[in-house]
C-alpha cells in the first residue's frame, strides 16, 4: 500500500536525522516541505506516491503550518511520524520560546511560546509518536513523557525507537480526522483513554456554565502557572468572558503560555460558559476547581447581569471584530 510518511518535531536535528534514515531506510528520496513553501500556496498537498513509488518521505520543517501541511496531502492518509528527544521533551513543552525570532508582528510564529505551542500540536496531529536518545534517560522518566504523549494524543502509537523500519512496522492503525486526534478533543467528548498511563499523569475536564469574570481570570492563571494545582503542561477547549458577551473563544495553553481566541459571536446556542481540558503532572483536580470556579461569575454578579459585566476590569489582550456565527433567516 502507496502512503506518505510526514516527519515532524521540534527538535531540529534530531527530526531531519530520522527523515534521512526514513527515506534511506525505504530506498526513497527525501522530500523537503518547508514555511516559505506554504507561503506561496497557503496549503500545498504534501508530494503524492506514484504508482511505482510505495513511499514518499516528506521532512516538515520546524516552522511549516502543520494541519494544512497535512491535511491537503490529498491522495492517500499521510502516516505523520512526530520525532521527540526524550533528552528535553517536557522542557519543550515548558518552553516560552518563539518559533521564529524574526517573525513580524502578526505572524504567530512569533509568539511567546509558539515553539511550544507547535510541539504540542505535532504531539497531538501524530499517527506515531518515536522517542530517539532514550538510552540516555531514565526509565521512570521516559515513563511519564510516553504517558503524557499518549494522554495529548490517546491513539497514536508510542516507540521508543530502534529504526524507521520497525517504527513504522508496530501496529496501529490510522484513528479519526487529523483535528480528532487530540486528547484534548477526546476528554470533552468523555472518551479519553491514553493506552500510556504512569500515575503521575492526568487529564482532568473542567465544566462551569458561568463565564470568567477576566479580571480574576487573569489572577487565577497567574496561580496555575505557578503550580497551584500542579504542573500544568497543554490545556485547550472553550470559555466565554463577562465582558465579552456572545462571544464563544478557544482556551489553548501550552506550558506558560496562553491564547484566547474569538471563535464567533452566537446566541449561547454554541455551548454555555466554560468547556476545557487540562492534562499535566501530579495535578489536584479540586484544587484546579475551586482556582478557576473562583474566576467565574458570582451569585450577585451573575444576577446583576450583563449592564453590569460590561463595567467589569479586563486586562486580556483585545479582540479583533468577531463576525457573527449565527445562520442569517434568509439563507
Amino acid at each position: 500500500m502507496s502512503r506518505t510518511i510526514a516527519i515532524m518535531g521540534v527538535c531540529a536535528p534530531e527530526r531531519r536525522t530520522y527523515a534521512e534514515r526514513t527515506a534511506l531506510a525505504l530506498t526513497r528520496p527525501l522530500h523537503l516541505l518547508r514555511h516559505s513553501d506554504l507561503r506561496v500556496a497557503h496549503a500545498l498537498p504534501l508530494p503524492r506516491p506514484r504508482a511505482d513509488d510505495e513511499n514518499v518521505v516528506v521532512d516538515l520543517g520546524t516552522d511549516v503550518d502543520l494541519i494544512h501541511a497535512i491535511a491537503a496531502r490529498g491522495g492517500p492518509e499521510a502516516e505523520a511520524i512526530c520525532v521527540v528527544d526524550a533528552r528535553h521533551m517536557i522542557g519543550d513543552l515548558l518552553d516560552d520560546a518563539r518559533l521564529v525570532a524574526s517573525a513580524r508582528a502578526g505572524d504567530p510564529r512569533g509568539d511567546v511560546g509558539a515553539r511550544a505551542r507547535q510541539g504540542a500540536l505535532a504531539l497531538e496531529l501524530a499517527t506515531r509518536i518515536v522517542w530517539v536518545n532514550w538510552e540516555q534517560v531514565p526509565t521512570s522518566a521516559l515513563a511519564v513523557q510516553m504517558a503524557l504523549a499518549s494522554h495529548l494524543n490517546p491513539r497514536a502509537v508510542v516507540r521508543l525507537s530502534r529504526d524507521p523500519l520497525s517504527d513504522l512496522a508496530s501496529g496501529g492503525t490510522h484513528q479519526g480526522e487529523i483535528l480528532e486526534r487530540a486528547g484534548w478533543v477526546h476528554a470533552l467528548n468523555e472518551e479519553h483513554d491514553p493506552y500510556m498511563r504512569d500515575n503521575r499523569v492526568m487529564t482532568l475536564r473542567y465544566d462551569q456554565v458561568r463565564p470568567f469574570h477576566p479580571g480574576r481570570l487573569s489572577a487565577a492563571l497567574d496561580r496555575l502557572d505557578g503550580g497551584a494545582a500542579g504542573r500544568l503542561v497543554r490545556s485547550a477547549g472553550f470559555c466565554r468572558l463577562a465582558t465579552r458577551l456572545g462571544i464563544l473563544a478557544r482556551w489553548e495553553h501550552v506550558g506558560s503560555s496562553m491564547w484566547l481566541e474569538p471563535i464567533g459571536a452566537d446566541d449561547g446556542r454554541m455551548g454555555l460558559g466554560q468547556e476545557i481540558a487540562f492534562t499535566g503532572l501530579d495535578l489536584s483536580a479540586p484544587r484546579l476547581a475551586h482556582i478557576l470556579d473562583g474566576a467565574a461569575l458570582t451569585d450577585a454578579e451573575f444576577a446583576a447581569g450583563p449592564s453590569s459585566w460590561a463595567s467589569f476590569d479586563d486586562p486580556l489582550p483585545a479582540w479583533p471584530a468577531v463576525p457573527s456565527s449565527i445562520p442569517d433567516a434568509t439563507d
